[in-house]
């Protein structure tokens, strides 16, 4: 009898980890693998998608440390400067339909860096970095910003949803001549952003399957993503920082804003835009993002 239920056990044991490791392993996949949920994304050009298409500019390259060919669009400004904003992109998108964004800088007068994140737009890579891989990326950006402008240089930093993740994860690096930072719909934690879309669109827990997808992070994408979080990288952050959120964001949810706020140790200053679905905040309320977001970039600038 006792080796019956040893067996027995043994067998609903071995089920529930053969599950949870196929769960886990369409998570990770449907999540980080560029052919996952991410090219479900179907982005359209805007207006200032294609007036940023048109523009002359420059492609950079950098290898990253995992030996990933990585590019970006640098659109310099009308008029000589050494102020550069590095615009980053999110979930699902790539610089190319940054343009709203790009040109609402380079109209204030700066030279705009956009790149396109890992796995994303021209730069190699199969699983995303969700903010935390590509933070390294972020960083390699501003030393070829700061190499190219010297010590004159001024950086400030600008990303949308995962793109904001990947600012407040950036701003732990304590990267040098950055002078401001605006993260619109940024998650705080990747666990706990996983969590949140495990039960919003599969109605399931985040137990056994985000720590095991983790797993998988570590081994197929080079991260674990327990490590990322705001709480970390925010605590001893000087650069001032302006964090914009959806009121109505159902896919990151608003109650991360208050954590990134509360969290982050520097100035800064907090703007819910209330009538918002996830990242429409500027299509929403135009000109008083434009208004808000430049006046704070002069104010540090």
């Amino acid at each position: 009898m006792k080796k019956f239920i040893k067996i027995s056990l043994s067998v609903v044991i071995g089920v529930i980890l053969v599950a949870d490791i196929a769960a886990s392993g369409y998570m990770f996949n449907y999540a980080f693998n560029k052919t996952g949920y991410s090219s479900d994304i179907k982005s359209k050009l805007n207006k200032d998608d294609r007036w940023f298409l048109r523009q002359k500019q420059d492609i950079w390259q950098q290898t990253s440390k995992d030996n990933l060919k990585l590019k970006a669009r640098f659109l310099p400004a009308e008029k000589e400067t050494t102020k550069t904003v590095v615009v980053v992109h999110g979930f699902g998108s790539a610089s190319k339909y940054m343009g709203s964004y790009v040109r609402m800088f380079h109209n204030a007068g700066y030279n705009v860096l956009s790149p396109d994140n890992r796995a994303y737009g021209m730069s190699q890579g199969q699983y995303t970095g969700f903010g935390w891989s590509d933070r390294l990326d972020i960083v390699n950006w501003i030393k070829k910003i700061n190499h190219k402008y010297g010590s004159k240089s001024h950086i400030g930093l600008f990303g949308v949803s995962m793109g904001a993740a990947t600012v407040m994860y950036t701003l732990g690096e304590h990267p040098k001549n950055v002078d401001f930072a605006v993260a619109d719909c940024g998650y705080s934690t990747i666990s706990g952003e996983l969590t949140y879309e495990l039960k919003d669109k599969f109605n399931l827990p985040s137990f056994p399957i985000v720590p095991t997808a983790s797993l998988f992070g570590d081994f197929l994408a080079g991260y674990n993503f327990y490590q990322a979080s705001t709480k970390n990288t925010l605590k001893n952050n000087k650069v001032p920082l302006f964090i914009i959120h959806s009121g109505k964001d159902k896919f990151v949810p608003t109650a991360n804003a208050y954590k990134n706020y509360r969290y982050d140790n520097g100035p800064k200053k907090l703007w819910i835009v209330k009538n918002a679905a996830h990242a429409e905040s500027f299509d929403k309320a135009t000109l008083k993002y434009i208004t808000k977001v430049t006046a704070f970039s002069q104010k540090y600038f």
